[in-house]
């Protein structure tokens, strides 16, 4: 069984919502590319039943992402648990 992939998205009115979502590109490589695109437009975009969300970073308060990627952005702190 694949194991789930989400993303949950903490808004700056506290509400939330959480998506899952098969695996979106192959490989590291890959995926540094789409972190970039993301990143530099400013904007998150999913498709979810067949709709599309446009969802302005300034309405993000943070995101959450399941599982934690091993190949995490270097300067991730690494262990950490939430209290």
């Amino acid at each position: 069984m694949t194991p789930k992939r989400g993303l949950t998205i903490h808004f700056n009115d506290g509400t939330s919502l959480t998506t899952e979502f098969p695996e979106q590109a192959a490989n590291e490589y890959a995926r540094a590319i789409l972190e970039q695109e993301i990143l530099k437009r400013r904007i998150l975009t999913v498709e979810a039943e067949g709709a599309l969300l446009y969802i302005p970073f300034e309405n993000i308060k943070y995101m959450t992402l399941f599982p934690a990627p091993e190949e995490a952005p270097k300067f991730s702190i690494r262990g950490a648990s939430i209290s």
